[in-house]
């Protein structure tokens, strides 16, 4: 009778323990996202660092500025989602403990009140005199077995309360650990919102010098639009005319998992409709994102998949275009391209080297990704 509400709330313990793994694992999800979103961090830097005086490197000084702005905002709600973790776990575990200090007082009452009559039946009536009053033995085997289930209830009611009060020592650890982790990822906000402060500084700087080259900045709008279509209405044709092979239909399997077509660089131009971060009222498009390279050690193939297309096009120089099954992968800004229309190619294959601009001295890869006529987001489909 006394064991169901021992067990409810030996569940109700579990539950709270499978919640803290659970926080924990999250926890450690969000310190890994951190952690790349701190190494694209580093790059960034890396190449403000090669930069030179100049519109084109300024603007381009601003994008890596915009996209640092971002990681650091991401890194912030993530300590934010981080507290909010812990908080819950704070609260369910204050609740088990509630729980076990409630079990704890009852557990402490039945055993003083079991003591009580130990101490009743020893002083009154010894084992010899119950056992001698019995009729026959099979009576005497009944009383003994009545004494043996009294003393084995004994010694398990005080295992079980020594079980609860390590659990309640062992909930009190975590929630001191868990308050601390708390104060831990409070300080880190601070630092990073300092540092996003400082950040923004650096950004309104190199906005209102751009500021005063709208005319320059515009006509760059025109010139990328133009060149944009120009490469876009290629690869409609292309796909128009081109027919679908079957090798190469695992791609679509391959979301969130594709290599980098880059060994090391930071996405400064994402994909889709966007603002312009200079011109008020001024929309930008993208049909792919704007890869900005750290290293000048060439393009990658994401996966597996066949070589469709060797063109130059204005703007991006050299184009390459692999088929893998319903899908298009699109390279451009390209020099010392090493593969051939027909080529089958594997991932990781080189395809060649991006261009590198005589002023900015930046390389920046445009990388593009097709399901048949839709233009998909690459960004998500590449590897954190």
């Amino acid at each position: 009778m006394l064991g169901r509400p021992y067990k409810f709330l030996t569940v109700v313990f579990v539950l709270c323990l499978g919640f803290g793994i659970s926080s924990a694992q999250s926890v450690d999800n969000l310190r890994k996202e951190k952690d790349v979103l701190l190494r694209e961090i580093e790059q960034s830097k890396e190449l403000l660092k090669r930069k030179r005086s100049s519109r084109e490197s300024t603007l381009q000084q601003l994008q890596l500025v915009e996209r640092e702005l971002t990681i650091k905002e991401d890194i912030v709600r993530e300590f934010q989602n981080q507290i909010k973790d812990l908080d819950r776990t704070i609260d369910h575990n204050q609740s088990a403990i509630n729980d076990l200090e409630g079990e704890i007082d009852v557990l402490k009452a039945e055993y003083a009140k079991l003591l009580q009559d130990t101490y009743l039946r020893s002083s009154s009536l010894n084992e010899l005199a119950f056992f001698l009053g019995s009729v026959d033995f099979s009576e005497a085997y009944r009383r003994y077995r009545v004494l043996k289930e009294y003393a084995d209830y004994r010694r398990r009611q005080v295992l079980l309360l020594k079980e609860r009060q390590n659990q309640m020592i062992a909930l009190h650890n975590d929630i001191k650990f868990q308050k601390e982790s708390k104060e831990s990822a409070l300080k880190a906000i601070e630092d990073e919102l300092r540092s996003l402060e400082a950040t923004k500084k650096e950004k309104a700087k190199l906005v209102n010098y751009l500021k005063s080259e709208e005319s320059w900045l515009l006509k760059q709008i025109n010139e990328k639009e133009a060149q944009a279509k120009n490469l876009e209405q290629k690869i409609l044709d292309f796909i128009k005319v081109s027919s679908v092979s079957t090798q190469g239909t695992d791609f679509s399997s391959f979301q969130g998992k594709l290599i980098w077509p880059v060994r090391k660089g930071t996405i400064i131009n994402r994909f889709g409709e966007h603002e312009h971060p200079v011109l008020k009222n001024v929309t930008i498009k993208n049909n792919g994102i704007d890869i900005q390279s750290a290293e000048d050690d060439g393009v990658f193939c994401v996966h597996n998949g066949e070589v469709s297309r060797v063109v130059a096009i204005p703007g991006f120089n050299t184009t390459v275009l692999i088929r893998h099954g319903m899908y298009l992968t699109v390279y451009a800004n390209l020099i010392e391209v090493e593969v051939k229309q027909g080529q089958k190619i594997d991932a990781g294959a080189k395809i060649g080297r991006i261009f590198r601009d005589d002023i900015s001295k930046s390389m920046v890869l445009h990388f593009e990704i097709w399901n048949e006529n839709q233009k998909v987001d690459p960004a998500i489909w590449l590897q954190k």
